[in-house]
């Protein structure tokens, strides 16, 4: 698998795990669970590489400022010092996630790691109240690596942070501070707090409920995560915040580089609170080791357990070789060990991975594709429902993952619930990758509103396939008088066949976001205005 170094030890081991099936429940191991004390067992799976006996034991780790971390120990029985892995957790754990995650764990130690996984302050087992990434998770980082090498055999100069979605951000966050920690690997961490929760001045409010109402579930708020949540869901909290800019790795670059911590970041181009580009901006900015893989599928759909029933999750594996690159061999390339490519990309439509040299080189391909207005008028109706739609949030990921994008039929796009244009025919096969642009003119009937722009992949038939969609709201606007936007859609991954063309919708009304339009208000989006810009080559060659 191309940027993967498959030659770790490490990797080896993780490997055999998962080709275990559930793992960490192989012969010899006892099965992942709370086990009421000191578990021996053995390697991940009979017979693995160099795979050592594990010691599994709960631990209470004190945070920063006192408050209880509940932990769990996996730890080689063998004399070490070992390079220490420490394990921020998420902000939900399914059971059959937990289950997955610790079989992971206890390939890690089987391969030669410490590992000690912990729950956030707030969640689960732990103290305190829930601090959404912010400066106390940051500082329980380090006190987690403080409280390791004390109790464990933790090697001082090789440490690096795993976590997953809500943990990978305080991962990141932590290792910006923290000088010790060599590398992290980020799955489904945002970039920016905010992007969960508002898009181009649009509140994603659903979203942003979905979450707070799960958090609760597992974890425990304060005041300030319970304010920030009421403020976020009424449009009053951005990325101009200081409290969420402080919850933000795009925030903590500079800590990153100068720390030179090798950053392995993993996402979904159907992820609605990492949308498709914000890690890519991130990696383009740091300077150390770096790389960012993107699959398909909606948030954490790449690592979980449920994509692990239907296939190997790979990512498992090459967050293994970059722990085995950058912490236990600490940096040194073994001979013949090629480079990391900087991206590494799974198409949507499948075929191998592709590997590009910055996330920014994506764009490098963007033409203008010109568009043909639809019948009818531009005007559309506030509040009228179209047959364009961003797919059921939040099964609309899984779906992706599994080859089954958000589809409609493209004659059912029309007004005054929707405006279409159709880009001409392709005379070749297409790949987009990257971002695409679109711009235009609006004519609004009310000083507020929202409208939902949608790029499609029409086939000759009518059948329009989601590529990507965004919203835009302006605000203070006089009535009936013109104004130029321009919307930035989410990146994607897309080979668009012959003879299929690219097509353009806006709407007034989707699930997702909390629109400012006035409900029976008309927008016109004048057609013969609009432009669309997208990042087109040729399809490579299988």
């Amino acid at each position: 698998m191309p940027g993967g170094g498959r030659g770790g030890r490490l990797g080896a081991v993780v490997a055999a795990a998962v080709l275990a099936g559930l793992p960490g429940t192989a012969p010899g191991v006892a099965a992942p669970g709370p086990p009421a004390g000191p578990v021996a067992g053995g390697a991940a799976r009979a017979g693995a590489p160099h795979a050592l006996d594990v010691v599994v034991r709960k631990a209470t780790v004190p945070g920063a400022d006192g408050t209880r971390l509940a932990a769990r120990v996996y730890e080689p029985a063998a004399q070490g010092p070992f390079p220490l892995v420490v394990v921020p957790g998420p902000w939900i754990s399914l059971p059959l996630d937990h289950v997955t995650r610790t079989g992971y764990y206890r390939a890690l130690a089987a391969a030669g790691y410490v590992v000690v996984a912990y729950d956030p302050r707030g969640f689960r087992g732990s103290g305190g109240t829930a601090d959404l990434g912010g400066p106390a998770d940051a500082a329980d980082l380090s006190r987690a690596v403080d409280w390791a090498l004390e109790h464990t055999a933790a090697d001082a100069r090789r440490i690096g942070a795993l976590g997953a979605s809500y943990g990978a951000v305080i991962a990141l966050n932590g290792a910006a501070r923290d000088t010790r920690i060599r590398a992290v690997v980020s799955f489904s961490g945002w970039a920016r707090l905010s992007d969960g929760f508002r898009v181009n001045g649009t509140r994603v409010t659903g979203v942003l409920r979905f979450q707070e109402l799960f958090g609760r579930v597992d974890g425990r708020y304060g005041p300030d995560v319970e304010r920030a949540f009421d403020r976020a869901a009424a449009g009053e909290l951005d990325e101009s915040a200081p409290w969420v800019r402080e919850r933000s790795p795009l925030t903590h670059v500079d800590g990153l580089n100068r720390n030179g911590t090798a950053v392995l970041m993993v996402g979904e181009w159907d992820d609605p609170l990492v949308p498709a580009g914000g890690t890519g901006a991130l990696l383009d900015l740091l300077t150390g080791p770096r790389q960012l893989r993107m699959y398909r599928g909606g948030h954490s759909d790449s690592h979980t357990a449920a994509t692990g029933v239907v296939a190997r999750p790979p990512v498992w594996e090459r967050a293994a070789d970059w722990l085995d690159r950058h912490v236990r061999d600490r940096g040194r390339r073994a001979p013949g060990q090629r480079s990391t490519p900087p991206v590494v990309l799974q198409p949507r439509t499948g075929g191998p991975l592709e590997e590009y040299a910055g996330w920014s080189a994506l764009q490098e391909a963007a033409r203008p594709v010109p568009l043909e207005p639809g019948p009818g008028a531009g005007a559309l109706v506030g509040g009228l429902a179209s047959a364009a739609e961003s797919g059921p949030f939040p099964l609309a990921g899984p779906l992706d993952s599994a080859g089954v994008p958000a589809v409609t039929a493209w004659p059912l796009l029309a007004p005054p619930a929707a405006v279409a244009s159709l880009g001409a025919p392709l005379s070749g096969a297409a790949a987009l990758r990257g971002h695409a642009l679109l711009d235009g003119v609006l004519v609004p009937g009310s000083a507020d509103g929202t409208v939902i722009g949608h790029l499609y992949d029409v086939g000759p038939l009518g059948s329009a396939r989601l590529l990507a969609h965004a919203p835009y709201t302006f605000r203070g606007r006089i009535p009936g008088t013109a104004h130029r936007f321009t919307l930035r859609l989410p990146a994607t991954a897309w080979d668009v066949p012959a003879g299929h063309r690219l097509g353009v919708v806006f709407d007034t009304v989707d699930h997702r976001y909390t629109g400012e339009h006035p409900v029976g208000a008309v927008i016109e989006v004048v057609p013969s205005s609009l432009r669309l810009t997208a990042p087109l080559t040729g399809v490579r060659r299988r």
